[in-house]
């Protein structure tokens, strides 16, 4: 289990995420969907209550991860993200690097290509505590991503750059990142 990495928790979402852990199967991504459901608990993210992967793979995803735990969020309750026309192509490339070896990196591909959908920061968008909980659940699930973004660029900013060059699309007028009048945008912490 990874240590707590968190940057702005509260005291309710720490005791779920905690409560969560006790109830834990022992699988590399268990500590990152006690993040995902205690901060969509506490109303953080932009997340619908199947994380996008619909009720039975969601359902699935938690009986992985959390045997004989039931929990059904009210799907009233978490928002309704709008997928922009590239989500399927976005999910597609996410999920291209998933690693095989780890239980869950293709719903996690689902996860975060849903969360990207969002406006903000994308560990904002997925209910993280901090970005570096979701530098370390790319690493874990997508390796080779999490090596390719060898200069800490922002990881929404980072997967949507790559996409696009995946797709010979090239919107950067920039000959480099360190040329770019927007390099801090993309560079540097996330607030």
């Amino acid at each position: 289990m990874l240590a707590p990495l968190s940057s702005r928790t509260s005291p309710v979402r720490n005791a779920l995420h905690a409560h969560l852990l006790d109830h834990a199967a022992g699988h590399p991504n268990d500590e990152f969907i006690a993040h995902l459901i205690a901060g969509w608990t506490v109303g953080e993210g932009v997340l619908p209550a199947d994380f996008g992967l619909g009720e039975v793979r969601f359902a699935a995803l938690v009986e992985r991860h959390f045997p004989g735990l039931v929990w059904r969020p009210n799907k009233a309750l978490g928002p309704t993200p709008v997928l922009h026309p590239e989500f399927d192509d976005l999910l597609h490339f996410v999920a291209d690097h998933a690693a095989d070896v780890v239980a869950g990196a293709s719903d996690m591909a689902v996860v975060m290509a849903t969360a990207c959908m969002g406006s903000d920061h994308l560990w904002q968008d997925l209910g993280l505590p901090s970005r570096r909980d979701l530098s370390q659940l790319i690493a874990l699930n997508f390796p080779a991503l999490a090596e390719a973004n060898n200069r800490d660029m922002k990881w929404k900013k980072f997967l949507y750059r790559e996409l696009c060059q995946r797709e010979g699309i090239y919107v950067c007028a920039s000959p480099s990142c360190e040329a770019c009048a927007d390099y801090a945008s993309c560079f540097g912490p996330e607030v």
